[in-house]
């Protein structure tokens, strides 16, 4: 049994049916919906992954790549990330891609395979005896199986059934927002993602495929709100509150944000370091077990490594529990340091005073190139599937 439609979940049923193993998908949504979200980051350790479950063809039916280029409050350019040599260099190259678009994508790459996927399940409890798992769901029904992996995101309904004094996820102190919008009395660069640090706040955006400029927000704030979802009157507000944040910027930040169709708001959030993403039958994966902040584009590709590696262990081992024991021991350490590197990176977003302003943009192309480097051992991260772990 998989919990979570998402991302993780899919890909997950999928590398199981490589192994001979058939899993059904409960999602706590009432239907699939690949118009909520906004876009998300994937690198070449996530599209290597991707590869095995979709043709990239059907994600990238719109999408934005190309250089990072960072500027300051001043419109001065202060440092770039060139990504041309990824694709020689790993196979692929980072991509922003909607979240729906990655989703349906993998969703239907589940239904065409015989994969059943039930929607309304959200899940209440899980019970364990003698190899068996049980669940119970909101609405009454119950499901039973041999294994459940837990795909179903940052906060958890399988981490908090099975693991209640499990730490929090914490919230970072930092708020995105990001949104969809068209400018079409701008001539707007489509060659790189073009990221600000604002007077108070940090900007980024990019133009899709399509034409469509796809932006995003951080700023700091104390707390994180309570709800996620908009009105209409809330949407105004924002928009209020984001213009006037960068006012002071230069443009088409204010433009992108006032004539904005879509705005989603999404408090970032990272999970302290589990000591154990297993019991018994059940284990977790993803944003689940190891959620990370946003700001070096690893989230999903995490949970797409994450899946092969876990059918690979089930595949190799003797039994459930070796299996889930040492798919942790090969993925703790790797997704620690990424975790560790992203909260790092969140850190430079925040607004310092004018005198650091002054050593950031003065050390910003070096830092750059020293996180560059640094990603190698993340973008070139393979999973050999022909290969026996036992």
């Amino acid at each position: 049994m998989i919990i979570g439609c998402g991302i993780a979940g899919p890909a997950m049923a999928l590398a199981l049916q490589k192994i001979g193993v058939q899993a059904v998908i409960y999602e706590g949504r009432e239907a699939a919906d690949d118009t909520r979200g906004a876009f998300l980051g994937i690198s070449p350790n996530g599209l290597n992954i991707l590869k095995e479950y979709v043709t990239l063809d059907e994600v990238m039916a719109d999408y934005t790549s190309g250089k990072i280029r960072f500027f300051n409050a001043r419109n001065k350019a202060i440092g770039v990330i060139d990504n041309a040599e990824q694709a020689s260099r790993y196979g692929s190259e980072t991509i922003q891609v909607k979240r729906g678009l990655l989703n349906g994508a993998l969703r239907r790459a589940a239904q065409r395979a015989g994969i059943p996927i039930e929607f309304g399940k959200r899940l209440v409890s899980i019970g364990q005896r003698e190899g068996t798992v049980t669940v119970s769901f909101a609405d009454g029904s119950t499901a039973e199986g041999d294994l459940l992996i837990g795909c179903d995101g940052i906060h958890s309904a399988v981490r908090r059934a099975v693991f209640p004094n499990a730490p929090e996820p914490e919230y970072t102190g930092l708020l995105s927002t990001g949104g969809f919008t068209r400018l079409d009395d701008f001539t707007l660069p489509d060659d790189s993602i073009r990221m600000t640090f604002g007077e108070r706040g940090f900007f980024g955006y990019s133009v899709s495929t399509h034409g469509e400029i796809w932006w995003f927000n951080n700023i700091a704030q104390a707390t994180a709100p309570l709800r996620h979802e908009l009105d209409q009157s809330e949407l105004a507000d924002l928009k209020k509150r984001l213009t006037a944040l960068h006012r002071n910027d230069p443009e088409p930040i204010a433009s992108i944000i006032e004539r904005a169709y879509s705005i989603e708001i999404y408090p970032i959030y990272d999970i302290p370091f589990l000591d154990q993403w297993h019991q018994g039958s059940v284990c977790l994966i993803g944003d689940a077990a190891h959620a990370t902040a946003p700001h070096i584009g690893q989230g999903a590709s995490l949970a797409l490594e994450d899946t092969l590696v876990l059918a690979q262990c089930i595949r190799d081992c003797a039994d459930l529990q070796a299996a889930f024991a040492r798919f942790q021991s090969l993925r703790q350490a790797r997704v620690q340091a990424i975790i560790r590197q992203a909260r790092k990176v969140g850190d430079t977003k925040t607004v310092p005073n004018r005198f650091q302003q002054f050593f950031r943009d003065l050390l910003l192309p070096l830092f750059v190139k020293l996180e560059a480097r640094k990603m190698d051992w993340v973008y070139g991260y393979r999973v050999d599937w022909h290969k026996k772990l036992i």
